[in-house]
């Protein structure tokens, strides 16, 4: 006390800034790490086809080239998906036809032998729609820690535009579309 003595501490500080739900793709200080198999190449881009639905400065691209009909990409997340939040994935999705195929794959951080995934289809072709994917059948005693995406499952790509998707605001919710409508009577 009163002395003109002085310390120093010089300490590491690891900054973690983990990639959670929503994958909206807008953080620019994130990394966005998809570990593409098979011919599936996804990439955070600028949205081409800002409007309608999805007005977002950025979004995900898969471009499905020749490899394999199950061509896709994986990304882990920082954490086990909650699932107590809602059971229900929603994902919005610029596909360049209607009726393709998408699937949506989650998978354990460690054993991808544990997983679930559902199959929805496009039903509009040049413009963005909100899918949704229920996933309220899944074992949620089980750890979920990573999302697959799969477009044409069973078709190989051409890496042309007509395998090409955007995709953006990869969320849960508690219910699928049109589900928690009021009902009148007479009906």
């Amino acid at each position: 006390s009163g002395g003109a003595a002085s310390t120093e501490l010089t300490k590491t500080i690891t900054i973690v800034n983990p990639l959670l739900l929503p994958l909206d793709f807008e953080a620019t200080n994130q990394t966005y790490d998809f570990v593409n198999f098979d011919g599936g190449q996804v990439t955070v881009i600028d949205n081409p086809r800002s409007g309608g639905l999805n007005t977002s400065s950025r979004v995900g691209r898969m471009v499905k080239n020749p490899g394999q009909p199950w061509g896709g990409s994986v990304i882990a997340l920082g954490q086990p998906i909650d699932f107590s939040q809602g059971k229900v994935f929603r994902m919005k999705l610029f596909s360049p036809r209607v009726g393709a195929k998408v699937l949506l794959k989650v998978e354990n951080i460690s054993d991808g032998s544990i997983n679930f995934e559902k199959e929805v289809t496009t039903t509009v072709a040049n413009a963005w729609e909100d899918l949704a994917f229920d996933f309220n059948a899944i074992n949620t005693s089980n750890s979920y820690q990573k999302i697959v995406l799969i477009f044409e499952l069973g078709t190989i790509g051409d890496g042309s535009e007509n395998f090409t998707f955007l995709f953006d605001d990869i969320r849960l919710a508690t219910s699928m579309p049109g589900t928690n409508l009021p009902i009148s009577l007479p009906v």
